[in-house]
């Protein structure tokens, strides 16, 4: 095993035992963080689709795609009991 190894496997194992450690390793901030990325990256897509793609007018794109990825963002978080 390499220095880097052990240091990367101590470095783990006070993160997993420290306070705030334990809260990254909780499985409730583990799928907060996918929703949150997942929901990001439908967010831009849905703006380039609906601004780009179908030309509808940027403020009203814009009210669409967030409204519809904040409904999303509760119905994913709640399916998970992420709350």
């Amino acid at each position: 095993m390499t220095e880097s190894d052990t240091y990367f496997r101590r470095w783990t194992t006070w993160l997993r035992h420290s306070t705030i450690g334990r809260r990254f390793w909780d499985k409730k901030f583990l799928h907060y963080t996918w929703i949150g990325i997942f929901v990001s990256i439908l967010n831009i897509f849905l703006l380039w689709l609906l601004i780009d793609v179908l030309g509808i007018a940027t403020v009203i794109a814009s009210i669409i795609a967030v409204l519809g990825t904040f409904i999303l963002r509760y119905v994913l978080l709640d399916s998970f009991n992420s709350f």
